[in-house]
């Protein structure tokens, strides 16, 4: 067995069962609401089922106020609840970790994007931020 297919257990109980991992990736896939399209879902999923350990979704967006891009998937209402339940549950279908990578584009959020000037931890005249 090489090093990348011997299985890795964590501190804390989990384990994935190898050592290849998919990064984040910016796939712009996902409807304008930030819920999950089924391009999207087949995608991911596809990563799992072709042996990743561990399959993580791009950047998800934690406020609408905090999209970078269009087709980001979102993880900040109710209404996206159903299509992270089941990217999740059709990633570890076949055996893979689902993670969702958390996101805020801050002040780099494209104000006709987000229908308002972007929100920051500070006031930024250059980019229009307000805190």
């Amino acid at each position: 067995m090489t090093e990348l297919s011997t299985p890795i257990s964590f501190a804390h109980g989990t384990s994935l069962t190898n050592r290849i991992t998919l990064a984040p990736l910016t796939n712009e896939q996902s409807h304008a609401d930030g819920t999950l399209s089924d391009e999207e879902y087949k995608w991911l999923t596809m990563r799992a089922e072709g042996g990743f350990a561990l399959t993580m979704t791009c950047a998800s967006h934690v406020q609408a106020v905090g999209q970078g891009f269009s087709g980001q998937l979102g993880c900040f209402g109710d209404e996206h609840i159903p299509g992270l339940t089941r990217l999740a549950s059709g990633i570890k279908a076949h055996g893979s970790m689902a993670i969702v990578q958390l996101h805020h584009a801050g002040r780099r959020s494209p104000s006709n994007l987000i229908g308002t000037a972007p929100v920051g931890p500070c006031v930024d005249a250059d980019t229009g931020t307000r805190e």
